[in-house]
């Protein structure tokens, strides 16, 4: 293969975009002006003067129509949404089945009839209702639309396509202006492209040279989750395709990781087939990172066709179905080329599956800030821009020698205009959910989590379709296209293990993973990324447009939340004052044989700071804090990051941090963890139950320490950042 195909392989972008092109043409007579006729502003008719229409498109050419009508007291569903979110609330987590949503904020009955009586009375045929009266479908001739919404369809040749579109924007009679919403199935401007980044990974161990499932489960903390009960057993999760797959591939990869047999099932919607076509390496992809990550879970594989109304009928089904409670989305569109009313009905849509307890987590994009993919436009992705889904971006996740978890940074390629999505949408207000550090902007801010998706360090993934990405079998692939699915697993593999703890599980997931943010917590639930870009937005302490508020621990996310439900440990305190030493020394007392300051730049897990003791030779430093433990403790938890950098050589323990609990007047309770220069490596968190040996301290005062000593002949700095003493109360 040539150098230059090769390239042009890897420089597309994995996550399914759903590239929109419009094309626009003016028509000097305005449909507004019809009597009686209320107009619905189309995406399609901001006029783009260098298209001409070619001729009328054929009169007899038959098409296919989404009409989505407008909700009941869509007020009151976003309020009973956020009663479902909050703890506080007698409605948290009681969430509403698909009848009961119809019936209380679904289109009546009466408007239903209102809509079809009067497409059936323009000669169209009504061909489907959905269950949830939000979405009706019709079929007729050209000749037919065109004399229902008052246009003209014309044909234009655009990038050597054949596309047809109105000359003006549809009317409807005005008894029927509060209650159709969009139409859908007027024009074909709307391409969904697929493309996928394959490249060969440099570190990691799959056939492909992709990261293994062992390593992904490694890399994110997600081993002691599916120890204690954290597999996806009982659970059913739904990914939401546009393309077919070729089953044999996900049974080549099942076999390979010891996965355990197939647990899928498709579900094809508007006559839909499972037949692998240019995007089929999506579909695969999916299903392998879900399967690699919450292996015994059950899959729902939603097939549709790839057309605006394939696409609202796919999403609808999925929430209409309720089958399951966490959903893998891996295609998107540029917000600024859906239109507003294809992104209201999209979010009415997202809305029910919200107060039904499901979460859809949706990837970013791969054009970085710019996902209309122009290079100069701050755009964001749709559907990850909806309140009521969780956005997942993308980093560069590399790994330590021995496998475990290293380093992040967010994911950019200038060179190929490749990159995590994410922005300020420019449709949705910011969801109150979305509060916090660095949170300020009045509109809906992306992505709200990340993880892995740079192509260079991809996903060992199975493929032999016809996409040309898909070629060779065994291969490497990247894209928030892998984070999704990798969110969605462990999302899924979490509600198991809630369960199992007697506690509901995550529904709509965004307001429970903000809460992790916004609040102290026992275990560190996010990596926070502080460098790196997505081609215009830098990655920052807290959360920020490049990677949201971070990447996941899986177990530390599952034990925190127990303690967000109803009857859990709602009494924890994080005792300890700054504890990422983003005020400097303040609260701390420090102590440093070479005089130096402790706190300092050099070397910072979070923020800017952190504590660094030593750093050289004959050193003799510490920095601790004392607090007074809670008189009704009845559990402490004591959690940090440790760095360790070494210049010494050899296996002896010539340099060592040890961390200390002491009281008041210095005498050690416990011995925590001693760490020799011999354990030289990136940012590592520890995190140690001591409620045994604090157990007669309640009420007292004691104080964290961290001591830091070298020999004469050896420098090693240890750098101590995020440190977290949690009690909870009884």
């Amino acid at each position: 293969m040539s150098p230059f195909l090769a390239r042009l392989m890897g420089c597309a972008v994995l996550l399914a975009t759903l590239t929109s092109m419009f094309i626009y043409h003016s028509n000097p007579v305005s449909a507004a002006s019809q009597t009686g006729r209320h107009t619905l502003p189309s995406r399609a008719i901001t006029t783009l003067k260098r298209y001409k229409s070619t001729q009328e498109t054929s009169k007899q050419k038959q098409l296919q129509l989404s009409i989505s009508l407008n909700l009941r007291n869509r007020a009151g569903l976003d309020a009973l949404i956020a009663a479902q979110n909050d703890p506080k609330s007698p409605s948290y987590h009681h969430y509403l089945t698909p009848q009961q949503f119809t019936a209380e904020f679904g289109p009546t009955p009466a408007t239903v009839e209102s809509v079809v009586s009067y497409l059936k009375g323009q000669g169209l045929t009504v061909t489907s209702v959905a269950t949830n009266n939000m979405l009706v479908n019709a079929a007729g001739s050209v000749a037919t639309v065109e004399k229902a919404f008052g246009v003209t369809l014309n044909d234009y040749q655009v990038n050597g396509r054949v596309v047809y579109a109105p000359a003006s924007d549809p009317t409807i009679p005005d008894t029927l202006s509060n209650t159709i919403l969009n139409i859908e199935g007027l024009d074909n401007l709307v391409l969904y492209h697929h493309a996928a980044i394959k490249q060969q990974s440099r570190q990691a161990t799959g056939p492909g040279k992709g990261y293994t499932p062992t390593e992904l489960r490694t890399a994110y903390d997600m081993n002691e989750l599916m120890n204690n009960g954290g597999t996806g057993a009982g659970q059913t999760t739904a990914l939401f395709e546009l393309d077919g797959y070729n089953p044999s591939d996900v049974s080549t990869y099942l076999d390979y990781y010891h996965l355990g047999a197939p647990k899928y099932s498709n579900v094809l919607v508007d006559d839909a087939t499972n037949t692998p076509g240019d995007g089929a390496v999506e579909v695969e992809l999916d299903m392998e990172v879900l399967s690699a990550l919450a292996p015994d879970a059950t899959q729902k594989v939603y097939i549709g066709p790839n057309t605006v109304p394939g696409v609202n009928d796919t999403y609808n089904k999925i929430v209409t179905d309720n089958l399951a409670k966490v959903v893998s989305i891996s295609w998107g569109i540029c917000e600024l080329n859906s239109g507003d009313a294809e992104l209201t009905t999209l979010d009415n849509i997202f809305a029910q599956g919200a107060a039904q307890g499901q979460a859809f987590f949706s990837a970013s994009g791969d054009s970085g800030a710019y996902d209309c993919r122009d290079g100069s436009t701050l755009a964001v992705d749709s559907p990850s821009d909806d309140p009521y889904v969780v956005g997942v971006g993308g980093t560069n996740l590399q790994l330590q020698s021995n496998g475990t978890y290293g380093s992040e940074s967010a994911w950019s390629n200038q060179t190929y205009g490749e990159g995590g999505g994410g922005g300020i949408s420019a449709h949705f207000t910011r969801p109150a959910y979305q509060a916090g550090p660095n949170l300020t902007n009045l509109n809906r801010e992306t992505p709200d989590v990340s993880a892995d998706a740079d192509p260079q360090t991809g996903y060992s993934i199975y493929c032999t379709t016809t996409d040309t990405i898909c070629a060779q079998g065994w291969g490497v692939v990247g894209g928030t296209s892998a984070a999704a699915p990798l969110w969605a697993a462990l999302a899924t593999d979490v509600n198991e293990y809630l369960s199992k703890q007697g506690k509901p599980g995550l529904g709509g997931a965004s307001a429970s993973l903000y809460a992790l943010y916004n609040t102290p917590q026992t275990y560190s639930a996010y990596h926070d990324i502080t460098s790196g870009n997505n081609l215009y937005y830098q990655a920052t302490s807290g959360y920020d447009n490049a990677s949201g508020i971070g990447t996941p621990d899986a177990w530390n996310i599952a034990r925190d939340l127990l303690t967000l439900a109803p009857g859990g440990d709602h009494g924890s305190t994080q005792l300890l004052q700054n504890p990422g030493f983003d005020n400097g020394s303040q609260s701390w007392t420090e102590h440093a044989s070479g005089a130096y300051e402790i706190v300092d730049t050099t070397q910072a897990h979070a923020g800017d700071t952190s504590a660094d003791l030593c750093g050289y030779a004959t050193c003799n430093d510490s920095i601790g804090q004392t607090v007074t433990l809670p008189a009704n403790t009845a559990k402490v938890v004591l959690s940090y990051w440790v760095y360790v950098s070494s210049q010494a050589t050899g296996r002896n323990c010539t340099d060592a941090l040890t961390t200390r609990l002491r009281t008041s007047n210095g005498t050690t309770i416990t011995t925590s963890q001693k760490l020799c220069n011999t354990q030289a490596s990136g940012w590592n968190q520890y995190t140690f139950d001591v409620t045994q040996a604090l157990a007669r301290y309640a009420g007292k005062r004691v104080e964290v320490d961290f001591h830091g000593t070298t020999t004469s002949s050896t420098a090693t700095a240890f750098f101590v950042d995020d440190v977290a003493l949690t009690a909870t109360h009884s």
